[in-house]
């Protein structure tokens, strides 16, 4: 809960009257039936305390990802996840974070007095993530954290480059919250990966592909027991709800339906970058379920007056005014974005 303390985050429709959210980078499909029977079954058995080792969802999801039940750690959302990870680290030693990106790693760090060191993604490089980084010596680091897709340009990093940077052995958290809303979701061999660096721990967050920000639930996937053991002490016991646990086993069986949205997204993603590039503005195209676009004019603002939200990305360092982040909602909703930028660009 914030007290005192501005909104980071997209997805704030309590503070703004909104009839369009596009800052909030959710699957526009909602959530399957299926989830919302087991939703509705969790109400009956809900006077009692959830399972506190997660005992099904784990084997769920290590059934669903190729790894061992004891590679799983289940928290209140990735951000919990994230938290929990900075507070099992070496605060002797910073934690390297690449710029623009998600700033909970940031936040989650120096909540957990580990210094934090900046890498910048170039604008030049269109904010990607390029082999320069091997340069850096990586024995100075007690974490590197890498968002892939990242938030907010949509770029995912390379295998090659990704595999080189776990071979360095620093540990590695590697975010994969939208991988899955992506056209090549499987892109990286991630029970191979675990398999030879118990280095890296990859972050899964299930908010994002099945629409489920309200119900909360993420998860962590690492070989090195020991160092997962010492993340799962930094969450408290029952962090994990009953509706969330049964959510989540319900969503592992509608890949069907998460394929065949995606096909969707990706579709209505096409036509919204082309159009949004024909009005003039920069789109970086990468590779998730949104779009990250630059206007010099003060496009977050102005569609705010019109009741559609859009993240402003002028906090995020590396970046700052004239960025906004984009969902890719509906046609329907998407068409009207459109409309609404269109006429903002002719004042």
């Amino acid at each position: 809960m914030l007290i005192n303390q501005k909104n980071p985050h997209g997805g704030d429709i309590y503070t703004h009257d909104v009839r369009l959210d596009f800052s909030a980078s959710l699957n526009p499909f909602g959530m399957p039936h299926s989830m919302q029977k087991a939703l509705e079954q969790a109400a009956n058995c809900s006077s009692s305390y959830p399972d506190p080792y997660c005992r099904k969802l784990k084997e769920s999801i290590a059934a669903y990802e190729g790894v061992e039940a004891a590679a799983v750690l289940c928290g209140n959302g990735a951000a919990e996840l994230i938290y929990s990870f900075c507070y099992a680290l070496d605060a002797a030693k910073p934690a390297l974070v690449l710029e623009p990106t998600f700033c909970e790693y940031s936040a989650a760090l120096s909540a957990a007095n580990v210094p934090v060191e900046s890498y910048s993604l170039r604008k030049e490089d269109d904010f990607r993530l390029t082999e320069d980084i091997l340069k850096l010596d990586f024995n100075t680091y007690s974490a590197l954290f890498l968002c892939s897709p990242n938030n907010p340009t949509g770029f995912t990093v390379g295998k090659e480059l990704l595999t080189a940077l776990a071979a360095s052995g620093v540990r590695v958290l590697l975010d994969v919250s939208f991988l899955e809303l992506t056209q090549a979701p499987q892109c990286y061999d991630i029970p191979a990966l675990l398999r030879e660096f118990p280095n890296v721990c990859v972050l899964r967050s299930m908010t994002k592909s099945f629409a489920m920000a309200g119900v909360r639930l993420g998860y962590m996937l690492c070989t090195d027991a020991p160092f997962l053991e010492t993340v799962a002490q930094k969450a408290p016991c029952w962090n994990v709800s009953t509706p969330a646990q049964l959510a989540g086993i319900a969503a592992l069986k509608e890949q069907a339906w998460l394929r065949e949205s995606v096909k969707n997204i990706q579709r209505a993603k096409k036509e919204l970058s082309r159009s949004l590039k024909a009005l003039g503005l920069r789109v970086y195209e990468g590779e998730a379920n949104y779009l990250l676009l630059y206007h010099e004019k003060p496009l977050a603002e102005k569609l705010a007056e019109q009741g559609i939200l859009v993240r402003d990305c002028a906090n995020y360092k590396g970046l700052g005014e004239g960025y906004v982040r984009i969902a890719v909602r509906t046609p329907e909703e998407n068409r009207q974005l459109l409309a609404a930028i269109k006429a903002l660009c002719a004042q």
